[in-house]
Parts: C-alpha cells; structure tokens; sequence
C-alpha cells in the first residue's frame, strides 16, 4: 500500500488485491453462474491454476446453491443420482474426485432444466465423467431412464459451457 498527501487530505491506494480470507498460498474461490428458466445455479469452489497448462488445477469440493422462488437450497458437489453413484463406486472410481467442468441449460418438459458434466480430468474409464440434470423446480432427477433425463441430455448436446475447475485454460 501507498500512502500520498494530496490537496491536504491523506489517500491511501493499495497497490495490491488480496481476496480477503486467504492467504497467499490458499486457494481463491472461483465462481460460476447461470439462469435456467426461472432458477438459479451458482458453484463455488476454491481453486489454484495449475502454472503447466497440461496440469489440471488443484480444487477443494465444488458447492451449488440453487435458488428458485425465494427457496435457497445448498449442496455439495457432486450430487449425483443413485445409479450414477453406484457405478462410479463399482467401476473402481472416487465420486469425490468428479467436479462440474461444463454446464448448460436444455429444454425440458415443462421449461429449461440444467445439465452438469462432471469430469475427473480426462480418461476413458467407466467412472471418469457422470452427468446430473435438474429439472424446472432445480431438483435432480433421479431416473436416468426418464424421458425428461434422456431428452435434457439431447438437447444440451453441443450447448455445454466450460465451467472453471480442475481443467486448465
């Protein structure tokens, strides 16, 4: 910080940004949102860039806060169905290594639903990615075999977004 005298009167200027709450080493919280239909999806996750652009970013847990009609509801991610999770497990997987790395609203039955990609950083085993899709009142489905699910990954096919997490720029 600057301290200078101007005009009689003291300025201060600070000369440096510093996130408040962390320290120089900690990782600073990195922020993502978006709109679908009338709900809101917000995911928050501290994070540090990777300084090899080959190398993933090193994250903590990911959090979603999702907000519709003046309910507030908070999880943390991933937040995967039931079958997701069990084939994860099965395959020989860590869900806790799965964070959203795209995402995106598709048309749904009754209005927009959201898509979450989840990705543990590239590879093709049967545990490396898992989707999550909620429907028009923000809560997961469950069913993968639904018509609502199917259709909401159709339609979000090629309209993902990144989402800035363990994938490096």
């Amino acid at each position: 910080m600057s301290i200078k005298q101007t005009g009689g009167k003291w300025l201060l200027a600070a000369t440096a940004l510093v996130h408040l709450g962390c320290s120089a080493g900690d990782p600073a919280p990195w922020r993502e949102q978006m709109t679908c239909g009338g709900t809101q999806y917000v995911i928050e996750s501290p994070c540090k860039a990777s300084k090899d652009p080959e190398s993933l970013n090193v994250c903590g847990a990911q959090t979603l806060t999702v907000s519709r009609d003046g309910q507030t509801r908070r999880a943390t991610l991933p937040e995967l169905n039931k079958v997701s999770a069990k084939s994860i497990v099965d395959t020989g997987g860590k869900i806790s290594r799965l964070f959203v790395t795209q995402w995106g609203c598709a048309r749904g039955d009754q209005g927009d639903v959201a898509v979450l990609y989840y990705s543990i950083g590239g590879g093709s085993a049967p545990y490396a990615e898992a989707y999550t899709i909620y429907d028009e009142r923000g809560v997961a489905i469950e069913d993968e075999n639904s018509a609502k699910y199917e259709k909401a990954l159709v339609n979000s096919e090629g309209h993902l977004k990144k989402v800035r997490s363990i994938m490096p720029r």
